[in-house]
C-alpha cells in the first residue's frame, strides 16, 4: 500500500518504534485505510496495541487521535532478522532530512522485500 521513511531524531528504541507506529497509522487515515496489520521486531512497543497507557505522555494524544478514525489494527511481532525490508527503510533515514512517503516500493529495498517475502533471513551482525 506504501510506504516511509523520516528522520524523528535522538529517541530511545521503544519510543523510536513507536513514533513508527504512530507515523503510519496516521499515513493509514490520511489514505482512509479501515483494516491495517502491522508487524514490529519491538515486543514491548507491540504491547502498546492492548495497552494505550505503555504510550509515553508526549506521544499519548496523537496516538488516541489515530484510533478515533475508526482504524483496527492487527499487531504482530517478527523478529529482526526476518524484516530486512523495514532494517533497510530504517537506516534510510540517514539519506533523508524530512518525511519520504513512497506509493510504490522503492528500488533500494525490493531485494529485501523479496527475501523476506520468501522467508530468507537477513542476519544483522554489530
Amino acid at each position: 500500500m506504501g510506504t516511509f521513511s523520516t528522520n524523528i531524531g535522538d529517541y530511545s528504541v521503544f519510543e523510536a518504534e513507536i513514533i513508527g507506529f504512530i507515523i503510519a497509522l496516521e499515513m493509514e487515515a490520511r489514505h482512509h485505510w479501515r483494516f491495517i496489520w502491522t508487524e514490529g521486531d519491538s515486543s514491548s512497543a507491540l504491547l502498546a496495541f492492548s495497552k494505550p497507557s505503555l504510550i509515553p505522555i508526549r506521544w499519548r494524544n496523537r496516538w488516541h487521535n489515530c484510533f478515533s478514525h475508526g482504524i483496527q489494527v492487527l499487531s504482530s511481532h517478527i523478529f529482526r532478522e526476518g524484516n530486512g525490508c523495514a532494517n533497510k527503510l530504517t537506516s534510510h533515514i540517514n539519506v533523508v532530512t524530512d518525511f519520504v512517503w513512497w506509493d510504490i516500493m522503492p528500488e533500494f529495498v525490493r531485494g529485501d522485500f523479496f527475501r523476506d517475502r520468501v522467508g530468507l533471513h537477513n542476519f544483522c551482525f554489530p
